[in-house]
């Protein structure tokens, strides 16, 4: 399962980018995810709940946006979706293609809360 070392990947980014001496939290990850990039969604988000507590990021929600697969026909030129490898174009029935997205994985941003500082009546 390389969701979980992706899940660890994201933890490593979220270390790095929030200050220590930050007092808020990091409530959200927002994270894009290409459809043709082989990650199982439901998997990532197991593992990012597993391994979130006493971290950085024990209070985040993963949110995840994914990219759609398109490719170009290197025969016709058809522009078109692309769900999964191995497909051929829908126009010319060709399977030489050039991949234009849906492989990515990136961390697009954290999303911080600042803490309520502690009243004492």
């Amino acid at each position: 399962m390389h969701e979980l070392s992706i899940a660890h990947s994201i933890l490593s980014i979220a270390e790095r980018s929030f200050p220590a001496e930050a007092t808020g939290f990091i409530h959200a990850v927002n994270i894009q995810v290409g459809e043709l990039s082989s990650i199982d969604t439901e998997a990532l988000l197991f593992a990012f709940s597993a391994i979130r507590s006493g971290t950085v990021l024990e209070r985040a929600v993963l949110q995840i946006e994914t990219i759609p697969g398109e490719a170009r026909c290197s025969d016709c030129g058809t522009v078109y979706h692309l769900d999964s490898f191995g497909k051929a174009c829908p126009h010319c029935q060709g399977y030489l293609v050039n991949i234009l997205q849906g492989k990515e994985l990136k961390v697009l941003s954290l999303s911080v809360e600042e803490e309520e500082p502690a009243t004492h009546a």
